[in-house]
C-alpha cells in the first residue's frame, strides 16, 4: 500500500494515537495510519459491542481544514462519528474510538492491510463473472446490515471497498463530506460512482446505495463506469443526471444482475437482500462462502496477498517509520547527487512520494472544485424549480380568478337574458290584446259584429258530422316541431287547398345529421394508459375536500424520479386510500365521462402540504407538490411537510424508525402508502 510521510502541517497525536504514515488525502477528510502508544493508556479498549479490542495499528481520520474548527463543521463531524458507530458488522471497518469535541476532531477505525477493488481493477485488471458476483454478494451484505440500522452510505465506489482474503469491507462512512452545507442527507459521492437522485441535488437514500452498487460492479466487470469517457466531471456529471447509460462491454451473462441496479427511476432498483438472494442463488453452494482464492485470479490475489505482508510487518514493527522519514530530512539537508547508491536510492523515492503527493493533492482540489461546481449547479436546479413551483401557483391562481370571473359573467348574461325575455312578452302581450274604448258606449256593438264575423267565417252548418265521410283532400293537421313526421298521411295531396279555402302545405325538409365537433380535452384523457405517469399534481386550492388539479387536461410524463402521480386505472372503477385520487372528465360532446385512476409517487425530499394544529396532522394532501420553501400555502392548509425516509411498513413500526440518532429532536410523522406497503417518514420542512 501506498504510504505517505507526515507533513510538518499533520499533528504527531490525535487522542491516545501516534500517527505513523498518511494514508490518503481527500477533499475534505485525510486518513493516517497510526499506533496507540501514548503514555498512560491502555493496550486495548472496549469496542462499539462491549468487546475488548486490541487497537494495535489503527486508521484515524480527521478534518482537513486550516486553524479553528467551525461549529458547523465539528456538529457534522459529530453526526458522522454517531453515525459510523451504529454500525457492527463483518463487512465494514469496525469505529473503535472517537472524539468530535477536540481541537481537531477525530475517528480512529479498524486498519485493514487490502488493496481497494479500484487499485485492483488499475494493477490487475478486470474480473470473470462468478467473481463479480462474489464480490456483488459481499457488498450486498454489508448493504443489507446498513440499510437494516436505518444507515445509508451515501458514498459506493471502488475505492471505498476493501479486499482483503474473507471478502469484501466497506469503509467510509461519508466522514469526507463533513463539509456539505447543502443537507447532512444530501451527497454528490464521486460522479462517475454516484446515483441521477445524488447528481441532481436530491436527497440520498438506500436505493442510492444500490445505483453506486451497480456502477461499482459494472466497473469491476469492464474496467470503466458505466458512462461515455470525458475529460472533464461535469461532463460526467451530466451524463448521470440524465441517466445516459453507456453499457457497451458488460458481459451478457452480468446483464441481469448489473443493468436492474442501473435504474434511473430509484423505485424500480431492487432491494440488496433481493441481490443477495439472486447472487447466492446462482452460484455453487458449496463454494459460496470460500475466500478470495476460490473465486479470483491468480493477478488479484498476488496484490491481496501483498497487502497482507505488509500489514503483518506493520504490526509485528519491522518498518522502520523513522528511517522511513528520512529521505524527507535528506532533501532538506541538500544531499549531493554523487551520494552513494543508498542515498540515490532514498532520493528516487523520495521524489515518487513527492510526485505521488502532488498528484493526489491535484486530484482533491480538483474533486473539491468539481464538488463545488456541482453543489452549485444543484441549487441553480433548485431555485429554477421553485421559480417553476411558482410560475405554476400564480397560473392556478389566474386560472381560478378566470373561471370565477366567467361564472360571474355567465350568471350576469344569463339574468340579462331573463330580464329581456319577461320585458319582450310583457310588450308582445300589451301589444296583441285589443284596446277598446267603451266611453261612448261602442264596447257592446262591437262585440256582437265581432261575433257575428266569426260565425259567418266558421259556417259550422257547413261542415259534416263526425259519422259522415268527406269528398275531397282533407285538411292535413297541424304539425309541431315535437311530432314526428311520419306521423303525416303520405298519400294525402297536400298540395291543394282546402275546401275552406286554408293555406296551401308544403312537405317539411328532411332533417340534417351533422358530425359533433371532435372535443380535444375527451381525447387527451382518453390517449392515457395504464402505467402512464402525470405532469399533473394537486395545488390544494380545492380545500381537503376536492381536488384542484394543476392542469386542466392530463400531460404524461416520464416516470422517473420527480413524477409525481401514475395512473392505475382507466375503467372508472378506482380504488380508495390515502394515496389514491380520480380525475374525470365528461365531455357535452359525447356525453361520455372519461375517468383516470391516480395513485402518488414519493421520493425522499418530496414536501406536501398539510394541515397542523401543535403536534397533530389532521390531514395531508398526499398529491400535493409545493415548494419546500413556499412562504404561502392555499387557505385549507397551514404546514409544507418534507419526506425524509421511505421505509418497507411492518407491523407495529412507528415514528421512532424516522430519528436519526439519539441526539434527533425534530418531530415526525408517519403514515403508510401504497395500500399498507410502504410508510413514509414526515416532518415540517425548516
Amino acid at each position: 500500500m501506498k504510504l505517505y510521510s507526515l507533513e510538518s502541517s499533520d499533528p504527531r497525536l490525535l487522542g491516545p494515537y501516534r500517527l505513523l504514515w498518511r494514508i490518503a488525502t481527500g477533499g475534505m477528510g485525510r486518513i493516517y495510519l497510526a499506533r496507540q502508544e501514548a503514555p498512560g493508556t491502555p493496550a486495548s479498549a472496549a469496542g462499539p459491542n462491549g468487546t475488548v479490542v486490541d487497537h494495535g495499528l489503527v486508521a484515524v481520520k480527521t478534518l482537513l481544514t486550516e486553524g479553528i474548527v467551525s461549529r458547523p463543521d465539528r456538529e457534522r463531524f459529530a453526526r458522522e462519528v454517531q453515525l459510523a458507530g451504529r454500525v457492527d458488522c463483518a463487512y465494514t471497518a469496525t469505529v473503535l474510538d472517537a472524539d468530535a469535541e477536540a481541537e481537531r476532531p477525530w475517528l480512529a477505525i479498524e486498519f485493514i492491510p487490502a488493496p481497494s477493488l479500484a487499485e485492483l481493477v488499475v494493477s490487475a485488471g478486470t474480473l470473470p463473472a462468478d467473481a463479480v458476483r462474489w464480490v456483488a454478494a459481499g457488498v450486498a451484505r454489508a448493504l443489507v446490515e446498513l440499510h437494516g440500522l436505518r444507515v445509508v452510505h451515501r458514498d459506493i465506489k471502488p475505492l471505498n471497498i476493501l479486499l482483503p482474503h474473507d471478502g469484501p469491507r466497506l469503509i467510509d462512512f461519508g466522514i469526507s463530506h463533513a463539509h456539505d452545507h447543502t443537507s447532512s442527507t444530501t451527497t454528490i459521492g464521486t460522479f462517475a460512482f454516484t446515483s441521477p437522485e445524488q447528481a441532481c441535488g436530491n436527497k440520498s437514500t438506500a436505493a442510492s446505495d444500490v445505483y453506486s452498487l451497480g456502477a461499482t460492479l459494472f466497473f469491476l466487470a469492464v474496467g470503466r463506469p458505466p458512462y461515455e469517457q470525458t475529460d472533464h466531471p461535469i461532463g460526467v456529471l451530466a451524463l448521470v443526471q440524465r441517466g445516459e447509460l453507456n453499457t457497451s462491454g458488460l458481459p451478457p451473462e452480468l446483464e441481469p444482475l448489473i443493468l436492474p441496479l442501473l435504474e434511473v427511476d430509484p423505485g424500480r432498483r431492487p432491494a440488496p437482500s433481493d441481490v443477495l438472494r439472486d447472487i447466492l442463488s446462482g452460484l455453487d453452494q458449496a463454494t459460496a462462502d470460500r475466500g478470495a482464492e476460490r473465486w479470483l485470479p491468480g493477478a488479484w490475489t498476488a496484490l491481496i496477498d501483498e497487502y497482507a505482508e505488509q500489514g503483518r510487518e506493520l504490526r509485528d514493527g519491522t518498518v522502520d517509520v523513522d528511517a522511513a522519514e528520512a529521505p524527507t530530512q535528506m532533501k532538506s539537508e541538500g544531499t549531493p547527487e554523487g551520494s552513494d547508491g543508498a542515498s540515490s536510492e532514498m532520493r528516487e523515492q523520495l521524489l515518487e512520494a513527492l510526485r505521488k503527493q502532488q498528484d493526489a493533492l491535484a486530484r482533491a482540489q480538483a474533486e473539491e472544485q468539481a464538488e463545488a461546481e456541482a453543489r452549485k449547479l444543484a441549487r441553480q436546479e433548485e431555485e429554477e424549480r421553485r421559480l417553476r413551483e411558482q410560475a405554476r401557483k400564480e397560473e392556478a391562481e389566474r386560472r381560478e380568478r378566470e373561471r370565477t370571473e366567467q361564472e360571474r359573467n355567465e350568471k350576469e348574461q344569463k339574468e340579462r337574458q331573463r330580464e329581456e325575455s319577461e320585458r319582450a312578452t310583457r310588450e308582445k302581450t300589451a301589444t296583441a290584446a285589443p284596446k277598446l274604448d267603451d266611453s261612448k258606449g261602442w264596447g257592446g256593438p262591437l262585440l256582437v259584429v265581432a261575433a257575428i264575423i266569426g260565425v259567418l267565417i266558421w259556417q259550422p252548418w257547413g261542415q259534416p258530422d263526425d259519422d259522415t265521410p268527406t269528398s275531397g283532400p282533407s285538411t292535413p293537421p297541424f304539425v309541431s316541431s315535437s311530432d314526428s313526421l311520419d306521423h303525416i298521411d303520405s298519400g294525402t295531396d297536400t298540395s291543394s287547398s282546402s275546401s275552406s279555402g286554408g293555406p296551401d302545405y308544403t312537405e317539411p325538409p328532411e332533417s340534417v345529421t351533422s358530425t359533433p365537433e371532435p372535443d380535444p380535452t375527451e381525447d387527451a384523457f382518453k390517449a392515457v394508459s395504464y402505467g402512464d405517469c402525470l405532469d399533473v399534481v394537486d395545488t390544494g386550492y380545492g380545500g381537503h375536500s376536492e381536488y384542484d388539479w394543476s392542469e386542466e387536461e392530463p400531460n404524461t410524463t416520464s416516470c422517473g424520479y420527480g413524477a409525481r402521480v401514475r395512473v392505475t386505472g382507466t375503467t372508472g372503477d378506482c380504488a380508495s386510500g390515502v394515496d389514491k385520487a380520480a380525475w374525470s372528465y365528461y365531455s357535452t360532446t359525447s356525453e361520455e365521462r372519461t375517468t383516470l385512476c391516480l395513485t402518488g409517487q414519493y421520493h425522499q425530499g418530496d414536501c406536501l402540504l398539510a394541515t397542523r394544529d401543535g403536534n397533530t396532522v389532521s390531514s395531508i394532501a398526499m398529491l400535493s407538490s409545493p415548494n419546500c420553501a413556499d412562504q404561502m400555502v392555499p387557505a385549507a392548509y397551514n404546514e409544507i411537510l418534507v419526506v425524509t425516509a421511505i421505509y418497507r411498513a411492518t407491523a407495529g413500526a412507528g415514528t421512532e424508525v424516522c430519528r436519526h440518532g439519539q441526539y434527533d429532536a425534530n418531530s415526525y410523522w408517519s403514515i403508510n402508502v401504497d395500500d399498507d406497503a410502504t410508510m413514509l417518514c414526515l416532518k415540517a420542512y425548516d
